[in-house]
Order: structure tokens, then C-alpha cells, then sequence
């Protein structure tokens, strides 16, 4: 996850102060990206020569009640040697993840912010029709064959890679290994396929597994969630980030859903897709690269969901809704998909400020997008971005990751029919 909570702006950790002020030396490639306000003040803090080219001033909403409260969003110039360090800061002073989104050149990072302020002040138009709730012979059964064993099989086998990191041969190789798993899955059926999408920058790969839709080919559902893992403090070839919770869960609990769906038979009449995002952790970029490229292509997206960290139990609800920089109408759907397929799990809303995770590159672009998470954001993992992101630090379970993975069963089913 790319984590912070609201309380504010508190600078903890000289280390990690220290640690982007010495990037400042670096030669790296200069890029545009676009982040929040605190991190903007955080990366000010130690890159006073970083300075703000545009600002924004962004409406928010707090829950599903319509209050609204007010976010300032900035585009700014960096070196590309920066990023792992300012993420490390956001993580370690903010106590959140990411906060920043990497853009092509200054004036797609202008768009994107624009679009963001454009979108929050504009009543939502529901794309494809209206969030119905319709095909519980479907979906029932489907979410009876989720199996929690999968799941935790599933976060086991990528934990167990070094590391995740999209530079490294490691990263690499869990792209490959999510291909290959989904292809398996995938075998025997002629209406499905599997590509990786590539990223001219860095080596590793994003993983995108279509469902051809049989009526409706042109419009899109989207499921993803990202394959990258980090380590605070620098992620080289030979760094340990296991990334159990954050995020091969999410990648399980997607993995486990695709399962479900394949084997059921069913054919929607949406096109269907599964994502696996590379290089989130440094600026949500293969997200980024993939719904630029959407756009740029006029490609119809119904609606985007996000699964980033499924599988640590840290809040008293099962599901919480992220309420800021995403849908207020598909959240809403989201919602009653679980009261009904899942009535015996508890729902909440809270906040997890800008760019935190995969569904702000859809959001930003004017798609709908959504983000059930773990618990609510004072209450996620603590372990995430560390040795210790382990599934024995998650209980040795995936009985939680298995709540997100019918929810997105459902999801799938009911929105692309």
C-alpha cells in the first residue's frame, strides 16, 4: 500500500528526513508527480528546491453521508532517485503509504489534478447503467466456493519471493509466477485471456487476465491490486520484503475470485479483468501507465476496484469503505453487495488520503473506483514495509482476505451483467 492517518502533520522520524535530504545529490531522471498536501510539506522539509508548480484545492468526502471536508493537492518536480526515500518518509513520519502519483510530463501531472478537482465539484454519472443488485442465483453460490486454504496458499508461495520490488530480478519473477497461475486458471477456456503489460522504464511487469463480455465486449470491470512489495530504508536484489499483507493478500483474495468465477462457467456479458500492478509502492506508475493508456484509447470503464491489503484484522468492522478520492455511488453499491451476499459481516467507512493505493489512478482519470480495506487506516498492519510482513504477522490465516475475495466475486458478477 502506497499508508497515513489523518492526524496530522508530525515529523517523527529524523531518519527518514535524513535519508530523503541525501537523495538531493542524486542524478536520477527528473519527473512529475502529484501528491498531497502533507506529503508535499514532508518532501518540502527536506527538498526545499521542490516547489509546488500547481495546487488544488480538492473536496473530500467523509463517510457516506455527503460531508464533505477540503484537501490540497500539488504538482511538483523531482528526481526519480527520490521516490523510494519520499515514500519511506510518508510512511514513516505520515504513517500511510505513498501519497504520490508519477505523471509522463507536467502537463498530463496538471490534468490529473484538475480532473481530481473537476470530478469532486460534478455529480457522479453512473457509467453503463444503473449499480443493480441482480443476480444472486449467480453470486450465491459462487460466494459459498470461496476457500480461505487458497487464499492462504496463495500469500504463502509470493511472501516466500525475496522481494517484489519492481527493479529487481525478484520483481520480475512474481510477475511472471502471477501470469503463469492465472493462465492456469484460466486453461480450457477460449473467451480468456492472460498478457503482461510492460513498462518501458522498469523491468517488471504488470499482469492483466481479460474475461471477453459476450454482449457488452466494450465495457470494462476491473479488479486489481498490486504485485510490487518494498522495504523501509531501500530495496535492493538481495533485500528480504516479504509483502504477505501488503499486498500479496490482496493478490490472493483476487486470485481466489478469478478461481471461483472460472470454474463456475459463467460468461458476463461485460468484459471482465483482473490486475496485477506493478511499481506501486513508488508512485502508483503501472496503474498509472495502464489507465493513462485507457483513456488515451477511449476504452468505457463500468467500474474499478481495488484490493490492497485484505488479510490483517486491526479494526472492530470487517470491511471498511475508503470514502476519499473514490465513487460515492459505486461505494454505495459496494455496500449493499455486502449487506447482501455477506450480511454477517460489519461495514464501515474511513479515510486514507490522496494517492494511497491503485484506485486513485482509475479515480483520477474520471472512472469510477473503489477501495474495501483490511481496518480502519489508524488500525492496519504495523509490519507492512518491513521483514515482518509475514503471515504468521497476520494470524497464519486468510479467513479475513477470504471476506474481500467474495465481496469481489460479487462485485464482478453483479456489475458486469
Amino acid at each position: 500500500m502506497t499508508c497515513l492517518p489523518r492526524a496530522a502533520w508530525r515529523l517523527t522520524t529524523a531518519a527518514s528526513l535524513l535519508a530523503l535530504s541525501a537523495t538531493a545529490s542524486l542524478a536520477g531522471e527528473r519527473l512529475w508527480i502529484s501528491l498531497g498536501d502533507d506529503a508535499y510539506r514532508l518532501l518540502r522539509a527536506a527538498q526545499p528546491q521542490a516547489v509546488s508548480v500547481t495546487e488544488v484545492s480538492v473536496p473530500v468526502r467523509v463517510g457516506r453521508l455527503g460531508a464533505t471536508a477540503q484537501d490540497r493537492v500539488h504538482v511538483v518536480q523531482v528526481d526519480e532517485d527520490w521516490l523510494p526515500a519520499l515514500s519511506d518518509a510518508v510512511h514513516r513520519d505520515l504513517h500511510r503509504c505513498g501519497g504520490f502519483i508519477v505523471h509522463d510530463s507536467l502537463s498530463s501531472a496538471r490534468a490529473a489534478v484538475q480532473q481530481v478537482q473537476a470530478r469532486a465539484l460534478q455529480p457522479e454519472a453512473v457509467a453503463g447503467g444503473t449499480y443493480l443488485i441482480n443476480q444472486q442465483a449467480l453470486v450465491q453460490p459462487m460466494v459459498a466456493a470461496v476457500q480461505d486454504s487458497l487464499i492462504l496458499q496463495t500469500i504463502d508461495s509470493l511472501s516466500a519471493i525475496q522481494n517484489r520490488y519492481y527493479t529487481t530480478s525478484h520483481g520480475v519473477n512474481a510477475s511472471n509466477t502471477i501470469a503463469a497461475q492465472w493462465a492456469a486458471l484460466a486453461a480450457g477456456r477460449s473467451d480468456v485471456s492472460v498478457s503482461q503489460f510492460s513498462h518501458p522504464s522498469w523491468p517488471q511487469k504488470s499482469v492483466i487476465l481479460t474475461i471477453q463480455g459476450t454482449t457488452k465486449p466494450k465495457q470494462h470491470v476491473i479488479l486489481g491490486g498490486h504485485l510490487d512489495s518494498i522495504l523501509s530504508g531501500g530495496t535492493t536484489e538481495t533485500s528480504r520484503a516479504p509483502g504477505a499483507d501488503d499486498d500479496a493478500s490482496g493478490i490472493a483474495s483476487l486470485t481466489e475470485a478469478l478461481r471461483v468465477l472460472l470454474a463456475s462457467g459463467h460468461r458476463p456479458q461485460r468484459t471482465i479483468q483482473f490486475m496485477a500492478y506493478a511499481a506501486e509502492e513508488v508512485g502508483l506508475r503501472g496503474s498509472s501507465a495502464i489507465a493513462a493508456d485507457y483513456l488515451a484509447k477511449g476504452r468505457k470503464v463500468t467500474g474499478v476496484l481495488q484490493l490492497d491489503m485484505t488479510n490483517y484484522k486491526g479494526g472492530t468492522r470487517d470491511i471498511y469503505l475508503y470514502t476519499d478520492y473514490t465513487s460515492a455511488a459505486q461505494n454505495d453499491f459496494v455496500a449493499r453487495l455486502a449487506a447482501t451476499y455477506l450480511p454477517d459481516l460489519t461495514v464501515s467507512t474511513d479515510r486514507c488520503g490522496y494517492a494511497c493505493s491503485d484506485h486513485a489512478s482509475w479515480f483520477n482519470r474520471g472512472y469510477p473506483a473503489s477501495f474495501p480495506f483490511e481496518s480502519d487506516f489508524n488500525h492496519h498492519s504495523p509490519f507492512i514495509h518491513t521483514t515482518n510482513d509475514t503471515l504468521a504477522n497476520s494470524g497464519n490465516q486468510a479467513a479475513h482476505a477470504a471476506k474481500f475475495a467474495r465481496l469481489a466475486v460479487a462485485f464482478a458478477v453483479e456489475l458486469a451483467n
